[in-house]
């Protein structure tokens, strides 16, 4: 016990557990694959993004890759985006899809999964298995495969099979069912649903990838069994969602037809159909396709431009190539040549980055572009446009080209503080430069004069509002100087401020998300800011009124018309923005109105009512009619209907005057979340009249009685 009160000893004791504990850690992170006693089951033939595994005695996660071998109890596991092909050595294949995690086990003679959660598909046709089988447990339930192929989804709260070819054998509670070829079953705490598919989807294909240069895509959905009896009979129903559980649709829309297409965005997304079940009347679903948007923007050279004179005195130049780097492309190569159709080229290199350089291209013109290669299957060779640029000697030395603040720029007295760089053109030709700034253009009194190597000066003591001009000196060992033109600056008392989307007035269409991004220029050195929006400019009250992080801000509206909005700066000075105004419009379309016409006159002497009536409009549940009373400085709401059909009859004369009267009608119409929306309103105008009396003439004058 004295020795537990020596701090002599617990120190070196806790150092001593700390080598121990270290060592332990390090050997188990490295050794691991070498200490794994378990026999090889199979390999990875296919892996694309972000494949784990972990060793039956390990904690700790492995990267792995393609033509990786894996052990008996392993674990593999695959994040978003990710999916892996694992061939066993009797020829099974186990296709995992993303955001999935299975065991391994072949302890006996069988296949054992143990099927942790996401989806995958095993194909055991054509494979001389004999008396081996593939036993997949998914919690407290078993499914059995002999030859075939098969697919499971699961989720919190079901589990879906899905047997293509052979048939398998499902328990659950007891109970055993047999699921043959083309049946799905779906099992859920209620109960296990084994049937054929009444439907069956067809496009998108299950695990596709779609690829998408803007980012935004059509897709069309399609799928068998569907005609205008099975619709009245069974009430199909597409689901499209970001979640394997469909717990959250973005989508959900009864099938009218056979296809349905969506604008989707880049992403992963699930899809199924769901319908009243024939035997039942209770809700069934079929199997479930996975697919994913992937973005594939087209391959760019970003330096050198077409059309580059790069000039040097006495060294070859280093040319450095430069491209927006693509995420589904794993290898560039860039080829130069002195012709545009690259029968003679000069040199070509290939890299992982989105650069490289080339130091010994002599003077002459070239020709180049860049390649990109994929390892993923189904993605073709990309290539940039060809460019050409010149590498031409210089017969005379150039002054310094001035960069930034570029002429005429306009700064924050504030931003002088801390952010003031000055930069040029580095040359070779030159030893050093002098970098210079004044009041006076002629440079009569100079401010501040400092002598660098470097292309580039932070100034550090800030400017007073007023205009500056600022220039650089080339300067060479002995030899004269070369000096660049002045570029003026001004600096102001503070930043402004300022809107940038949408613009003032702007229409804005949106989808069924009903989602504006509001953007705002972000000030230097500030990044806290307050976003007020109202339906009234004055912002008496608001709508949003919230603190933001960056330079926007997510607006979602459930009605649509004009907002009001303004941004101010929380950091710093009480700086505000001048108020925007923008109209959030529908992308549904507005009926066509038909009658009355524009700026026609109705003579209410011979008429007791007005028709309205306009032209039909596709996927609407209902039209809003209203008639405004635009005569006075105050416009007048007269009548708001809510309509059916697309015409309309007002009887009540009464409620009308004499003058200029406005009729707007929008669509209604049902959104994926079950709630009506109004689109934008087509407007016009027309005149309410009558004949003009006459003031009556007494055709008997007289005097009849006096009193």
């Amino acid at each position: 016990m004295r020795l537990l009160n020596d701090a002599k000893f617990v120190v070196t004791g806790l150092l001593l557990l700390i080598l121990l504990f270290s060592f332990l850690l390090y050997r188990n992170l490295n050794f691991r694959a070498n200490d794994s006693t378990e026999p090889t089951i199979g390999v990875i033939t296919f892996k694309n993004k972000t494949v784990l595994r972990k060793y039956n005695d390990a904690v700790v996660w492995d990267l792995i890759e393609s033509k990786t071998e894996v052990k008996n109890r392993d674990t593999i596991r695959t994040e978003g985006l990710s999916d892996a092909i694992l061939t066993l050595n009797d020829g099974t294949k186990i296709n995992i899809s993303e955001n999935s995690m299975i065991l391994l086990d072949i302890s006996d003679k069988n296949i054992n999964i143990n099927f942790a959660y996401g989806s995958f598909e095993a194909a055991r046709e054509g494979v001389a298995s004999g008396d081996v089988k593939m036993n997949i447990t998914a919690g407290d339930k078993t499914v059995e495969v002999a030859n075939g192929d098969i697919k499971l989804d699961k989720t919190k709260s079901e589990l879906n099979i899905k047997v293509d070819q052979g048939e398998a054998k499902l328990t659950s509670n007891g109970k055993e069912e047999t699921i043959g070829k083309d049946q799905v079953a779906n099992v859920t705490d209620s109960g296990v649903k084994v049937a054929k598919q009444l439907f069956r989807l067809v496009n998108p294909e299950d695990r596709k990838n779609i690829f998408s240069e803007s980012g935004q895509e059509r897709i069309n959905f399609s799928l068998s069994g569907w005609n205008s009896d099975s619709a009245k009979r069974f009430n199909p129903v597409l689901e499209v969602s970001l979640f394997p559980d469909f717990s959250k649709s973005i989508m959900r829309e009864k099938l009218t037809s056979a296809s349905v297409s969506k604008k989707l965005e880049v992403g992963s997304y699930y899809w199924r159909v769901s319908y009243t079940d024939p035997l039942s009347k209770s809700k069934a679903v079929t199997e479930v396709n996975q697919f994913r948007i992937l973005s594939d923007p087209s391959l760019k050279l970003l330096s050198p431009k077409n059309g580059d004179v790069i000039s040097y005195s006495n060294e070859i130049p280093v040319i450095r190539f430069v491209w927006n780097l693509l995420d589904l492309y794993s290898s560039y190569t860039v080829q130069i040549a002195r012709d545009n159709g690259f029968t003679d080229i000069v040199t070509l290199k290939q890299t992982q980055n989105q650069s490289l350089a080339f130091d010994q291209l002599k003077e002459g013109t070239y020709f180049a572009k860049i390649k990109a290669k994929s390892n993923l299957p189904g993605i073709q060779e990309k290539s940039t446009s060809v460019i050409s640029f010149q590498i031409q000697k210089k017969t005379n030395t150039s002054p310094p080209e001035l960069l930034e603040p570029n002429k005429g720029k306009v700064i924050a007295e504030e931003q002088t503080k801390s952010q003031l760089f000055f930069s040029w053109k580095d040359d070779k030709d030159f030893d050093s430069y002098q970098w210079e700034l004044s009041t006076d253009i002629n440079f009569g009194s100079i401010l501040q004069s400092e002598k660098l190597k470097n292309n580039f000066f932070k100034l550090s003591s800030g400017l007073k509002v007023g205009t500056y001009f600022w220039r650089v000196k080339g300067l060479t060992n002995g030899g004269p100087s070369f000096e660049s033109k002045p570029f003026p600056i001004t600096v102001i008392a503070k930043e402004e401020m300022e809107l940038i989307y949408p613009n003032q007035g702007a229409e804005v269409e949106v989808d069924d998300r009903n989602l504006v991004v509001l953007k705002w220029k972000k000030l230097t050195g500030k990044s806290n800011y307050e976003i007020e929006i109202s339906r009234q400019s004055d912002f008496q009250t608001t709508l949003v009124k919230e603190s933001v992080v960056g330079n926007y801000f997510e607006f979602r509206s459930k009605d649509y018309g004009k907002f009001f909005w303004r941004v101010r700066s929380l950091e710093g000075e009480n700086n505000i923005s001048v108020t925007r105004n923008f109209q959030m419009v529908s992308d549904i379309e507005p009926p066509n109105l038909l009658s009355p016409n524009r700026n026609e006159t109705i003579d209410l002497f011979t008429k007791n009512f007005i028709s309205f009536s306009w032209k039909p409009v596709e996927k609407v549940s209902a039209y809003r009619l209203r008639l405004i009373d635009v005569s006075g400085i105050r416009e007048k709401v007269i009548l708001t209907e809510r309509i059916t059909t697309n015409k309309y009859q007002m009887n009540e004369i009464q409620k009308l005057n004499v003058g200029r009267f406005r009729w707007e009608v929008s669509s209604l119409y049902k959104a994926t979340d079950g709630s009506e929306k109004e689109s934008v309103a087509n407007k016009q105008d027309f005149f309410i009249s009558v004949p003009e009396l006459k003031v009556p003439k007494i055709l008997t004058p007289g005097t009849i009685y006096v009193e």
